[in-house]
């Protein structure tokens, strides 16, 4: 689901619900903008995008908004 040549920005996956909006302040105020430092990717929980076996390697529990930096432990991709 990653786009391998953004390898250092981080990847959030949300759709706009209240719970989904939070991650995108947040980054915000943390100083990080979109497009730059991270990437939205939409997870239209109304089709059941959040059931994709994309999307459950990301989030084994199917809640949105999930996250995934590149840049973890040992320079492995956490989420």
């Amino acid at each position: 689901m990653a786009n391998p040549k953004t390898k250092n920005v981080i990847d959030v996956y949300s759709w706009p619900t209240p719970n989904g909006h939070k991650i995108h302040i947040m980054l915000e105020e943390c100083g990080y903008r979109l497009n730059r430092d991270w990437i939205a990717h939409p997870i239209d929980i109304g089709a059941g995008d959040q059931f994709a076996p994309a999307f459950l390697k990301i989030s084994p529990n199917n809640k949105i908004p999930a996250i995934v930096d590149p840049n973890g432990q040992d320079g492995k991709p956490i989420s």
